[in-house]
C-alpha cells in the first residue's frame, strides 16, 4: 500500500527517494568507472559478495560528494605503555560548510597485532609481548582515524548497503608477520686432518667406519662428521693423535668405547651417533 501511495505521489513527495537512489547510483557508477577492486575495495572469500570499503575508496567517494573530514581525537593511557585512541570524524560540505555526517573509530595497542611479536622459529616459535610498544602508537592513531573516516563516509553517503566492514580491519588482513630471516650458515669445517688419520685409527682399534665416526663424534660432542665445527674438527684430529700415540701400536692400551662383536654396537653411545652416514 505504501509503495502504491509513493508511486502515486507528487514529484515533491518522490524527491527524497529519488535523491537516495541517485546517490547510490553515483557510488555504483564510481565503482565501475574509477574504483579498482583490490585497491579501493575488495571482497573476502567466504564472507559473501558485498565488497568491503578501503580507505582509498572512501577518499574517492568523499571527493565525489565534496565532503571534507575533520577529526577529534581522545587518547586513553592503559598502563604499561599501552594506549587507546578514539577518533570522531566529521564530514562537512566543501561548498556550504554544512555538517553532513559523522563517523567513529577506535584502535588500541592492546589489539593482538600490535601487542605481540613473534619470536623464534619452527617449533620454538612463540608469541611474546611487544617490548617496543611505543613504536606502534602512531600506527594505532592512524588506524583509528582511518576507521572513523571510512565509517563516516559509509554512513553519510548511505553506502553501507553497498560496502561492508573495512577489509583492513579483518583479522586475516592484519599486518603480515615478517618472514623469518634465514640464519647464516657457518662455512663447512675442514675435515682433511681427520680424514688423513681416520683409516689408521679405525684399523688400529679394529673399528668399522660407522663405529670410528661414532667414537670420534662422541669425544668432541658432534652429532655427525658433516656437522662438526672447525673447532670440533681440530679437536678430533688432536684426539686421534693422542689415542694413536697412547696405543703404542697395539691398539690395546687405549681406553675407547667397547664394540660389541656380534652386533657391532659401540657401547655407551647414543644409537644415532653410531648410525651416522659414511659418505664423508
Amino acid at each position: 500500500m505504501a509503495d502504491n501511495q509513493l508511486a502515486k505521489g507528487t514529484p515533491q513527495d518522490q524527491e527524497p527517494a529519488l535523491a537516495v537512489r541517485e546517490q547510490v547510483n553515483q557510488i555504483q557508477y564510481l565503482m565501475k568507472s574509477v574504483l579498482q577492486d583490490g585497491t579501493h575495495y575488495g571482497t573476502i572469500k567466504g564472507c559473501g559478495d558485498k565488497p568491503t570499503l578501503l580507505q582509498p575508496g572512501a577518499e574517492k567517494i568523499a571527493y565525489m560528494f565534496k565532503l571534507v573530514p575533520s577529526y577529534k581525537v581522545d587518547r586513553e593511557h592503559l598502563g604499561n605503555g599501552h594506549r587507546e585512541y578514539a577518533v570522531e570524524c566529521t564530514l562537512t560540505s566543501r561548498d556550504t560548510g554544512e555538517v553532513m555526517g559523522f563517523g567513529v573509530g577506535e584502535c588500541s595497542t592492546m589489539e593482538s597485532k600490535y601487542r605481540y611479536r613473534w619470536e623464534g622459529y619452527g617449533r620454538e616459535r612463540r608469541r611474546v609481548e611487544n617490548p617496543d610498544i611505543a613504536d606502534v602508537w602512531n600506527t594505532c592513531l592512524k588506524m583509528a582515524k582511518k576507521r572513523a573516516f571510512v565509517d563516516a563516509v559509509k554512513s553519510t553517503t548511505a553506502a553501507s548497503d553497498v560496502f561492508t566492514q573495512d577489509i583492513e580491519d579483518m583479522p586475516q588482513y592484519a599486518q603480515p608477520e615478517p618472514r623469518p630471516v634465514a640464519a647464516k650458515v657457518a662455512p663447512a669445517a675442514d675435515l682433511s686432518a681427520v680424514r688423513a688419520r681416520f683409516k689408521a685409527y679405525t684399523s688400529l682399534y679394529r673399528l668399522t667406519p660407522q663405529q670410528g665416526m661414532a667414537v670420534i663424534c662422541h669425544e668432541v660432542g658432534a652429532a655427525s662428521m658433516e656437522s662438526m665445527t672447525q673447532d670440533q674438527a681440530d679437536r678430533a684430529a688432536a684426539w686421534i693423535d693422542s689415542k694413536m700415540g697412547a696405543a703404542g701400536g697395539d691398539g690395546e692400551t687405549c681406553d675407547v668405547p667397547t664394540v660389541e662383536p656380534n652386533t657391532g654396537e659401540v657401547m655407551g653411545l647414543e644409537p644415532d651417533l653410531y648410525e651416522a652416514d659414511q659418505s664423508w
